[in-house]
């Protein structure tokens, strides 16, 4: 139901039916539901359905369906392109989908560091900022083999290069967010806490990417590196939700449409308000259309999510676009954004008499919230 509302609306604000040769993307796209509606909705043909998903025992339920079997679905993570299958930033039309929750980010990538002589404790944070320090199980794991190795090195140089776990919450920020959360951590994403050292900053990060993106191919990072751990760390304490959210922006084209269901944290969190920043300056959001919290226990997710709809720009806006210094010079753009939420109270109210009363308003208020170029 939801899958299919998505299309639909995608379809109202593009004011026609989509080409047989938009290309569509699910980077995390499970049994295919996003695949499959597209088709199904919106007649576009398998060579035009692109998808990726980590799990390996998915492929057995492609190979048996007579579309995905013909469509480019492949077992692959969803945060790395796939040159060889199509799958690259910038390519595609449409990017829907609904990416994992978990607010445990990439937990696998520490075990780059296990080898390594640095005490191996670490500081975890999850979604909601509640930090503790952990101690690695003993007896230690099994050394990663030279493939597992590999894998996990091209993680790190691709993740370092995203922006999501660079920023950070304004300084001027911190103590009215520390008044309001009891004195809890005011990062999304936990940075080292080394005891010895500064804790890293914004900038810190933006030069070991730089280092990452310069290391040789042929040559495995050097995780005995304090700044290569430091990544490292923030990179596999950053929440996999916020990571794919700015995976959708990347594999849109420039004026390619983006449907990504997110938890509420992505559109209210405090801790988030850099992140939603950075992603207004590469795309421009269309709609928000919030689900009942319950939506999606028959999967076992009981999260509050809503659905962004959003159009990735032309042209990004530059780094620091936004600072309360320019916020009276900012570009002009009374443009008005389609928000809906339910009423649980309503009579009678279930998933599917919501979903149409939202579609329905969206098509009698095209023109006023999605207007056709002239």
């Amino acid at each position: 139901n939801v899958a299919g509302f998505i299309w639909d609306l995608l379809e109202v604000i593009q004011g026609k039916r989509f080409p047989a040769n938009a290309r569509l993307i699910d980077p995390a796209c499970g049994e295919g539901v996003f695949l499959r509606v597209a088709h199904e909705r919106g007649g576009l043909p398998a060579k035009s359905l692109y998808g990726a998903d980590i799990d390996e025992t998915l492929a057995p339920g492609w190979r048996q369906d007579a579309l995905l079997h013909d469509a480019n679905v492949v077992v692959a993570n969803g945060l790395l392109d796939d040159a060889a299958n199509g799958i690259v930033a910038g390519a595609f039309n449409i990017v829907a989908g609904n990416p994992p929750f978990s607010g445990k980010g990439l937990r696998d990538l520490l075990r780059l560091l296990d080898e390594a002589p640095e005490a191996v404790r670490h500081e975890e944070q999850d979604l909601f900022g509640a930090s503790c320090l952990k101690e690695e199980a003993t007896p230690p794991r099994e050394p990663l083999s030279r493939q597992e190795r590999a894998e996990l090195d091209r993680l790190v140089r691709t993740l370092s290069q995203y922006s999501c776990w660079r920023l950070e919450t304004e300084p001027e920020q911190d103590g009215v967010a520390e008044a309001d959360s009891g004195g809890a951590p005011t990062e999304l994403f936990a940075a080292a806490a080394l005891f010895d050292k500064r804790r890293p900053t914004a900038s810190d990060y933006e030069r070991a990417s730089q280092l990452i993106a310069q290391w040789p191919q042929n040559r495995p990072l050097d995780t005995s590196r304090p700044d290569v751990r430091d990544t490292i760390r923030r990179l596999a304490s950053t929440a996999i939700e916020v990571m794919f959210t700015e995976r959708f922006v990347r594999l849109a084209k420039p004026g390619g449409l983006i449907a990504v269901i997110v938890p509420e944290s992505i559109v209210a969190s405090d801790r988030l308000g850099l992140f939603r920043i950075w992603l207004l300056g590469r795309m421009d959001l269309l709609a928000s259309v919030s689900l009942p919290q319950k939506v999606f226990t028959g999967v076992g997710a009981n999260a509050k999510t809503s659905i962004v709809f959003a159009r990735r720009r032309a042209h990004d806006r530059p780094n620091g676009w936004y600072s309360p210094d320019a916020f009276d010079n900012l570009p002009e753009e009374d443009v008005p954004i389609f928000l809906a939420a339910p009423r649980l109270d309503a009579p009678e109210f279930s998933i599917e008499s919501y979903l149409a009363r939202v579609l329905a308003d969206a098509q009698r208020q095209r023109d006023t919230f999605w207007p056709d170029p002239e």
